[in-house]
């Protein structure tokens, strides 16, 4: 579980991050990983766990790749296809090779848009993940028809199930080592299907044309700490929190 004493510094930190006004242009080029449907969009290398095409056969995958490249238009993108056209994620091992397959490439950012059922072996992978500086960050969950199902993506579109506030915050992104994204509407609201917990640790802008849900919060989050670290390549941890906290004044 997450300790509140790191949450509130994410929440801190994170919120800082997202409010820094995007610069004209990035510095040095940096890795995302994207695991997803796979990808229409241009990428530098990628990897299918489903078939024998990186084609998204979805749409999840491609809309998700385009806003992070929107955030961090120096983004170099690592496709991981993972998700079927169904929108459900083939299996745990997938998720897991793909973060080894993601690791093995000296990624920078790994951004999971999607809910799987929490495992000891899963956990491990983040971690050794986390262990090797690699931000992990991943959709909080949304009160939607995947809800109530694992192996899935965790994105909400204009129809939203009327039952009770979803609070239960979904795996990976419940992981303490795992960056938590919760959904802002257009107004500035956190989004009305979205994810409420104190273990979310920052909410975002949710939302992308007449799409919404926390997969795009995630994506967005994402993308700005991409370009973050493009702007400050050398800058150590302690050092780009730093950055992004004396940007945002």
């Amino acid at each position: 579980m997450k300790t509140r004493t790191s949450r509130m510094m994410m929440v801190m930190v994170m919120g800082a991050l997202l409010g820094i006004t995007s610069k004209a242009y990035a510095f040095e080029p940096v890795k995302v990983a994207i695991l997803d449907s796979g990808s229409d969009s241009s990428y530098k290398e990628g990897i299918s766990l489903v078939d024998d095409t990186l084609r998204d056969n979805n749409g999840h995958g491609t809309l998700m790749a385009e806003i992070i490249k929107e955030s961090c238009p120096k983004a170099e993108l690592y496709i991981i296809k993972v998700i079927g056209k169904d929108g459900l994620v083939i299996s745990e091992d997938a998720v897991i090779l793909g973060i080894e397959w993601a690791i093995a490439r000296d990624v920078k950012v790994i951004n999971m848009s999607l809910r799987v059922k929490p495992s000891q072996r899963l956990y491990d992978v983040i971690k050794k993940a986390h262990d090797k500086g690699i931000i992990l960050v991943a959709a909080g969950g949304n009160n939607d028809k995947f809800s109530d199902s694992y192996y899935s993506t965790v994105e909400a579109t204009t129809a939203v199930k009327t039952t009770a506030q979803n609070s239960d915050v979904a795996y990976p992104a419940k992981y303490a080592e795992v960056v938590s994204v919760g959904a802002l509407d257009q107004y500035g609201n956190v989004y009305k299907a979205s994810v409420r917990s104190e273990e979310v640790d920052l909410y975002t802008r949710g939302y992308h044309g007449n799409r919404a849900g926390t997969s795009i919060a995630s994506a967005y989050a994402a993308g700005t700490i991409a370009r973050v670290i493009s702007e400050n390549p050398k800058a150590s941890p302690e050092e780009l929190k730093n950055i992004i906290l004396t940007q945002a004044k």
